[in-house]
């Protein structure tokens, strides 16, 4: 197992890349299969990863292939709720964590926990070079708006919560 887990916000990632992105010549399955594809190929061999996508009724648990997992959230849980969950899991168990999104969110849960964060755009944009612009989507713009880079510039200010100490020790 590798020293870091890296989880990815896999309809997020997906839906803010032009070159990701499901449309007349490619479904949202092959779109996934894109993704982890990309993170097989590119990302060097030190990470494993942990691709979270929204579930819907009746679809696959997820699977594991080499260094990539997939999971599914189960309705009506969405894949914020199960990323949450799988980083208060991994934290409490000392794994060093990522968690790779643009939901200013989930990254200040992440923050909040010890985990630290990726910008998507930026993680995307290190392993496949800068990304073409989006065209307009309302559900997933392809800019930040002004109140999601106040959101982003908090979570950096505040950095990571420092690591508690127990009662009486250290000294």
């Amino acid at each position: 197992m590798s020293d870091r887990l890296i989880i990815v916000d896999g309809y997020n990632l997906i839906m803010r890349t032009p070159e990701l992105r499901p449309g007349p010549t490619r479904t949202l399955e092959q779109s996934r299969d894109k993704l982890e594809t990309l993170l097989a190929w590119v990302m060097g061999p030190e990470a494993e990863f942990l691709v979270i996508y929204d579930g819907a009724e009746g679809m696959a648990a997820g699977e594991s292939v080499g260094r990539i997992q997939t999971r599914f959230s189960k309705p009506p849980d969405k894949a914020d709720d199960l990323i949450r969950e799988v980083v208060e899991k991994k934290i409490d168990r000392g794994q060093t964590l990522t968690v790779v999104t643009s939901d200013a969110a989930v990254a200040r849960h992440a923050r909040s926990v010890g985990a630290d964060i990726a910008l998507a755009d930026l993680f995307l944009a290190s392993a496949i070079g800068p990304v073409t612009p989006a065209s307009e989507t309302p559900e997933k713009p392809a800019s930040l708006s002004k109140k999601e880079l106040e959101d982003w510039a908090e979570i950096f200010r505040r950095g990571k919560p420092e690591p508690e100490t127990p009662e009486g020790g250290g000294e």
